[in-house]
């Protein structure tokens, strides 16, 4: 929970994640893979105005694609003794399950740190780990949730793990932007589909420009956003939205799982739920501006390398090269241009490209 001596920003963001030339946020540790520093605010947002278009709820899709893909990751950093360790409960010895316990405990709180870094919100770990509960995981509180659907399918797919069976999640809210999140044995309402394989492509070369801290290297105008460890909210101090550091990749596979089971008008969905988000929430001043600003806000955030920008009375089209989360990114383009023209609606076509070129063309006229 350290901050970089000269800047501000935490020590594990500068040291873990690179803001490459590229419009990519990389990953030290891995740099075929990346992040993105999005406005989370709009997750939950987006969700609910696809069920809103959709007619039929979504969130038990959501929340099944989100801890499947948890599962994935939290098998690959859990010791192997700890793994399915409520399965074998009457097989293992009073002392060793307490140790077990110990250690399962201290990865959930490492993981929960990382949680406050990334702009996740305030999770803590439930009163059953005092109780002497044989599953003290299975509950735990969150303030300030980067998204409640998420938290609960990060939640989810943690516990599998751990019990080694299937268990399904709900949560409820308890006080102020406070949820209490619980896990229990049951069957999943839903059984998604095959899910297909992740499409990987090289990321281009750029020539994007940072400002950037001397010691820790991260573009200095993310020491302007602030970051308050303790309640582990990260804000924009121009608009007031809250970010958060995400992978991209697990999002487009809830929007993948969601295409797979609602079928695929479920893209033109997704665009259609952030056009009207952004049109309601965003003000027209954000977009109102030249392209290369529009650049580096897209860069900044991980979204891309914008290399195409032209336009006229009736419409605009933009290239981003390395792009990531593009039906959302193709729902704000429309909606900006939308309130940049002074239109009420627009005709959008779209491409992403195999090389992970997206191109968008919005005409208003």
């Amino acid at each position: 929970m350290s901050r970089c001596g000269f800047c501000g920003v935490p020590s594990f963001i500068g040291r873990e994640h690179r803001w490459e030339d590229n419009g990519v946020i990389s990953l030290t540790a891995s740099p075929h893979n990346h992040m993105i520093f999005f406005e989370c605010e709009i997750i939950d947002q987006v969700f609910r105005g696809i069920e809103s278009l959709v007619g039929i709820p979504i969130e038990h899709i959501v929340i099944e694609s989100r801890a499947r893909e948890t599962k994935r990751y939290v098998e690959r950093i859990f010791p192997p003794e700890i793994k399915h360790m409520g399965r074998r409960y009457h097989e293992i010895s009073g002392e060793e399950w307490e140790r077990l316990r110990a250690i399962t405990k201290a990865i959930g709180q490492n993981i929960i740190d990382i949680g406050h870094l990334y702009g996740y919100g305030d999770p803590r770990q439930g009163k059953l780990w005092d109780s002497g509960d044989p599953f003290p995981w299975r509950v735990h509180t969150t303030r300030n949730s980067y998204s409640v659907i998420l938290a609960s399918g990060d939640f989810l797919g943690s516990v599998e793990v751990s019990e080694g069976r299937e268990v399904w999640v709900r949560y409820e809210e308890i006080g102020d932007d406070t949820y209490r999140i619980e896990v229990y044995p049951g069957k999943h309402p839903v059984e998604l589909g095959e899910r297909l394989r992740r499409r990987r492509y090289h990321f281009k070369p750029g020539n994007l420009y940072y400002d950037r801290c001397p010691e820790c290297c991260v573009p200095l105008e993310i020491a302007r956003y602030r970051w308050d460890l303790g309640s582990g909210v990260i804000t924009n101090p121009d608009t007031g939205r809250r970010m958060a550091l995400l992978g991209p990749l697990g999002i487009d596979a809830i929007f993948e799982d969601l295409e797979g089971e609602l079928g695929e008008a479920i893209q033109e969905t997704v665009i259609e739920a952030m056009r009207r988000y952004v049109r309601v929430a965003w003000a027209v001043d954000e977009w109102r501006r030249d392209a290369e600003t529009f650049r580096h806000m897209i860069a900044l955030r991980g979204m891309g390398n914008l290399v195409t920008f032209e336009g006229d009375r009736s419409r605009l089209t933009i290239t981003l090269e390395n792009s990531a989360l593009h039906l959302p990114v193709v729902g704000a383009v429309q909606a900006l241009v939308e309130m940049a023209y002074r239109v009420d609606r627009s005709r959008i076509e779209w491409e992403l490209a195999e090389d992970g070129d997206l191109t968008v063309t919005t005409r208003v006229r």
